[in-house]
């Protein structure tokens, strides 16, 4: 079977908002190039006799059968994540989790095997020499916090909206800031939010302005791993905005968490937060 598998083409189409539409896309043009799309996630029973493009949903598991990357394709279009809006907390960081996986293992393809939405947008690709497909037609690109949030595995950058991290205290979210009151006890102000991030060096940079209460007490900022982070403590000392960078190094592939606490009670004090911008770091 191994050896029959290194024969074929693999697409690599992850859970994206038009994916049934980048199938039938597939599907018509397989048939153009007397090809026979199949869906190796549905069924591993293939047609011995028939020239076979696999359809996978795992990046991972397109590159433990097909040794060969010129023979995998990676579409990665219109980039989001759209969640029910019933979803608990801890339901709702599994999901955004498990849908950034099949996104992020997009980098261990080389660049020229990831048709991502700047080569797209020009019309039909070419994803292997005796193979092209025309993109789905035109329809809104993706353009909430999220589908911005997710432009870090096809820009290597992205702006991370507060509105997409999980308050533990209920703030108001404008113009690139979240704002909310301080007082309470220690506590984890914010986090989240929980993508799956590419192996290697991430920045994460944000502001935090701080009133003449707030800045008395003793704070610090998490980033990185789940379990593994790197950490900054700071007590401003006096009002105004500080920026903060921490830069953390996965080794491996895995969810990222950014938190902000407060290390002491606070009896009184406003704190305002912009949006983090995360960035790759040569």
């Amino acid at each position: 079977m191994s050896a029959e598998l290194n024969a074929h083409h693999w697409v690599v189409l992850p859970p994206l908002p038009n994916r049934s539409h980048w199938i039938s896309r597939l599907r018509d043009a397989a048939e153009r190039a007397d090809y026979v799309l199949h869906d190796w996630d549905e069924s591993q029973d293939l047609n011995a006799g028939a020239r076979m493009m696999l359809l996978t949903i795992s990046a991972d598991e397109a590159r433990r059968r097909q040794p060969d990357d010129s023979r995998i394709a990676f579409i990665l279009d219109a980039l989001d994540i759209t969640l029910p809006d019933q979803m608990d907390q801890t339901e709702r960081h599994h999901a955004i989790q498990a849908a950034s996986r099949s996104f992020a293992a997009s980098t261990t393809l080389p660049h020229e095997r990831v048709f991502g939405p700047d080569r797209l947008a020009s019309g039909a690709v070419r994803l292997f020499p005796d193979f092209e497909v025309a993109p789905p037609g035109a329809s809104p690109a993706p353009s909430g916090a999220m589908a911005k949030a997710l432009q870090v595995y096809t820009r290597g950058e992205a702006v991370w909206s507060g509105s997409l991290l999980t308050w533990n205290t209920p703030a108001t979210h404008a113009e690139g800031r979240s704002t909310l009151d301080l007082t309470g006890r220690p506590r984890i102000v914010v986090y989240g939010p929980y993508l799956e991030m590419p192996t290697g060096r991430w920045k994460a940079v944000f502001t935090l302005s701080v009133d003449a209460y707030a800045c008395r007490y003793l704070f610090r900022a998490d980033w990185g791993g789940i379990e593994d982070y790197v950490s900054q403590e700071f007590r401003p000392g006096r009002p105004g905005v500080f920026e903060i960078e921490m830069v953390y190094d996965w080794t491996t592939q895995g969810a990222c968490e950014f938190r902000l606490l407060v290390m002491e009670g606070v009896f009184h004090g406003e704190i305002s937060m912009s949006d983090l911008t995360v960035s790759r770091v040569d």
